[in-house]
C-alpha cells in the first residue's frame, strides 16, 4: 500500500462503521495492542487474525494498528523496554546508549537484544493498559456519533 492511500485514511470514518459499537471498538483495540508487539511487519496480519479468532470488525484493527507509525515507534520501543525493565531487571540497561543510533538501524536492534524479554513484557502491558483504554473511548465515541444521528433524523422528520 502506498502513502498517498494511507494518508486518504479519514479516521473519522471509523466511528460510521455499520457494524456494533462492540465489533468496532474490539477491533479497534486489537489494532493498538498489535501495533505495540516488537513483531515488525506482522501488526496488521496479527490484528486481522486476532479480530478473525473473536468476530471483531476487520477494518477498524486494520486502522488501530496505525496507532504505530515512524514517529511514535521510538517512544513506544523505549517506554515498552523501561517498563520491562520494572519486572525483569537487565543490569546492562542504561539510556544513554540509545543517544547516537538510528531507531531505524540493525545496529538498535543488536543494541537491545540483551533486552529482548524486558521488551516483550514491557509492550504486553503497554499494550494492554493502551487497547482497554483505547476500546472504550471508541466505543463510547460510535455510541454517541450514533445517538447524535439518531436525534438529527428525528428532528428532520
Amino acid at each position: 500500500m502506498r502513502y498517498s492511500k494511507l494518508k486518504n485514511i479519514n479516521f473519522s470514518k471509523l466511528i460510521k462503521i455499520s457494524d456494533t459499537p462492540h465489533s468496532i471498538s474490539l477491533g479497534f483495540a486489537i489494532g493498538v495492542f498489535s501495533a505495540f508487539t516488537p513483531l515488525i511487519g506482522l501488526h496488521i496480519v496479527i490484528a486481522i487474525f486476532f479480530s478473525w479468532l473473536v468476530n471483531a470488525n476487520y477494518l477498524s484493527s486494520v486502522v488501530g494498528t496505525f496507532v504505530g507509525t515512524p514517529i511514535t515507534y521510538p517512544f513506544m520501543w523505549i517506554s515498552s523496554i523501561l517498563i520491562g525493565n520494572m519486572f525483569i531487571l537487565v543490569d546492562e540497561f542504561n539510556k544513554d546508549l540509545f543517544e547516537n543510533i538510528s531507531f531505524y538501524s540493525w545496529d538498535f536492534f543488536l543494541l537491545i537484544k540483551p533486552f529482548i524479554w524486558s521488551f516483550i513484557i514491557g509492550s504486553t502491558v503497554l499494550g494492554l493498559i493502551s487497547s482497554f483504554l483505547s476500546y472504550f473511548l471508541l466505543k463510547k465515541l460510535v455510541i454517541l456519533y450514533r445517538k447524535k444521528k439518531l436525534r438529527i433524523k428525528k428532528v428532520i422528520k
